[in-house]
C-alpha cells in the first residue's frame, strides 16, 4: 500500500510540482522529501526486473521525471515549448498517483533495457532507437487521451473492476486473461464450475480483436463502455486494445 499524504503535503506536492522547474534548492529539497516519503509503500512488480536497488531506482525517477533536471525550464514535459499556463490537472496530489507515475517510469527503463539487451555486445543505443522502440507506449497514451483517459486512471479503473469481482470470475481474469493461461487449467486448479459460461459473461472468451455485437453484454463489454466511456466501435479498436493490455497487466 502507498504511504497516504496528509492534506497539507498534498496541497504542498501540488504547488511545487507546478513550479518544479523554477524551485530554490530548498523547495527541491522538499519536494524530493513528499514524493520519496509517498512512494515509501510503493513496490511495483516492475522493480524486480531491473537490476538496481529500489533506493536508486526512486531517486532515479525523483530527478528525471519529477525535478526534470534535464529540461529546460522553458520546456515541456516533453521536450516542447511549454503552454502559457499549465493547469493543476497535470500535478498529481495522492500517493497513488505518484506510484502509478513511478511505475510508468520502471516499465520504460525496463522497456529500454530489454531493447539493449537484443542488441550485440558493443552497439552502441542512440536516441532515434529508444524512441522508436518506446513510441508504441506513447501511441497508446494518444489513443487513451482521445477518450479522456490516462494510463493512470485506466489501471486504477481496472484495479477496482478486478476487486469487484465474484472469486471464480476474478481467478478466470488474473489467470486466463493477466497470464493468458488456458482457462480449462484454471478451472481445472482452482475447481471452477461451469466456467465456460463464467467465462463468456465475463468477456474471455470472445475473439476481442473482432468486438463482436454482443461483447457489450459482457462484464468487460459493460466496463468498458461505461466505466470508461469507450464505444464498442471499430474506430476504438486501438484505444480499446490499450485499455486490454493495461487491464491484463493489471490481472496478473
Amino acid at each position: 500500500m502507498q504511504s497516504a499524504l496528509s492534506p497539507d503535503d498534498s496541497a504542498e506536492l501540488v504547488r511545487l510540482w507546478q513550479h518544479r522547474q523554477a524551485l530554490a534548492p530548498s523547495q527541491m529539497g522538499r519536494l524530493y522529501t513528499i514524493v520519496g516519503g509517498a512512494l515509501g509503500g510503493c513496490h511495483p512488480p516492475e522493480l524486480q526486473a531491473l537490476g538496481e536497488s529500489r533506493q536508486e531506482l526512486v531517486a532515479q525517477f525523483i530527478y528525471i521525471k519529477v525535478l526534470r533536471l534535464d529540461v529546460d525550464p522553458d520546456d515541456g514535459e516533453d521536450g516542447e515549448p511549454a503552454p502559457k499556463t499549465r493547469g493543476s490537472h497535470s500535478a498529481p496530489s495522492t500517493a497513488f498517483a505518484l506510484c502509478a507515475y513511478f511505475r510508468r517510469y520502471l516499465i520504460d527503463c525496463t522497456r529500454a533495457s530489454s531493447f539493449r539487451r537484443k542488441l550485440s555486445i558493443g552497439d552502441e543505443v542512440n536516441d532515434a532507437q529508444l524512441e522508436a522502440q518506446l513510441g508504441e507506449h506513447e501511441d497508446e497514451d494518444a489513443c487513451l487521451r482521445e477518450h479522456g483517459l490516462s494510463a493512470a486512471r485506466v489501471a486504477a479503473a481496472a484495479r477496482a473492476f478486478i476487486a469487484a469481482l465474484d472469486e471464480p470470475e476474478r481467478l478466470l481474469l488474473c489467470e486466463g486473461f493477466g497470464q493468458e493461461a488456458p482457462l480449462s487449467g484454471v478451472a481445472a486448479r482452482h475447481a471452477i464450475a461451469s466456467y465456460h459460461y463464467r467465462a463468456g459473461r465475463l468477456g474471455l472468451v470472445h475473439k476481442r480483436e473482432a468486438l463482436p455485437a454482443d461483447y457489450g453484454k459482457t462484464a468487460i463489454g459493460r466496463w468498458l463502455q461505461e466505466e470508461l466511456g469507450i464505444a464498442l466501435v471499430p474506430d476504438n479498436v486501438d484505444a480499446i486494445l490499450a485499455v486490454f493490455k493495461i487491464l491484463g497487466a493489471e490481472a496478473s
